[in-house]
């Protein structure tokens, strides 16, 4: 399997008319984080990174990004151990970096300056998670702790990573100028947030070189 991916490559390569690079900058269209009526999620108004691109003939390339998008998530509840214990408090924050790595074949309909193109494959995402807890007693001392649970709840730091693989496609145009390839598009995949796995729209627009 890897020497035919190492020939494929080779021969796209040796076929290969143009190689651009560059990055693109853009704003997820939807908050995907997990919803509740305790939270208030804070999801970054930015998500973008570096891209390089391999122009194959009859109008098809092949383009690999690293896209970096993030949100924060806070929130507090309520916890009762016991019907005669007062409440704790919990405060909670989620702080969450996803890595989008879409690998997509696109294809242009038309040459010239203005090319409107449409793109598919996949992406693997690769998130990150920080989550802190602090838990508050809403009353005296001992007073949220039942007689079998003696030990006051203090809270503290988890981390994890979860990688995901899922389809993504995009579409969009390219507008060339001397210099620079102006592409704005929007970006879709296969998103997940809590578990649970949602759709990820992106407004994005690349600049690059090398054509």
């Amino acid at each position: 399997m890897i020497k035919c991916i190492l020939i494929l490559g080779s021969v796209a390569t040796m076929q290969a008319q143009w190689l651009s690079y560059g990055a693109k900058l853009g704003a997820p269209i939807n908050d995907t984080a997990q919803q509740s009526p305790f939270a208030i999620n804070s999801q970054s108004p930015w998500s973008g990174g570096p891209f390089f691109e391999l122009h194959l003939p009859r109008r098809l390339s092949v383009e690999f990004s690293t896209l970096l998008r993030a949100n924060r998530q806070h929130e507090s509840r309520p916890l009762q151990l016991g019907e005669a214990q007062n409440s704790y408090l919990i405060s909670s924050t989620d702080k969450v970096k996803t890595w989008d790595f879409p690998l997509l074949l696109k294809y242009r309909f038309t040459n010239g300056a203005f090319r409107p193109f449409a793109g598919a494959g996949a992406a693997w995402s690769h998130r990150r998670s920080q989550f802190q807890a602090f838990f508050s007693c809403l009353g005296p001392q001992g007073s949220c702790n039942p007689p079998e649970f003696p030990n006051a709840i203090i809270g503290g730091t988890r981390k994890s990573t979860l990688t995901r693989f899922g389809p993504a496609a995009s579409a969009g145009f390219d507008i060339a100028t001397r210099h620079i390839t102006i592409s704005p598009e929007v970006r879709w995949n296969r998103s997940f947030s809590g578990g649970a796995t949602r759709n990820q729209f992106t407004v994005m627009v690349g600049f690059s070189f090398g054509r």
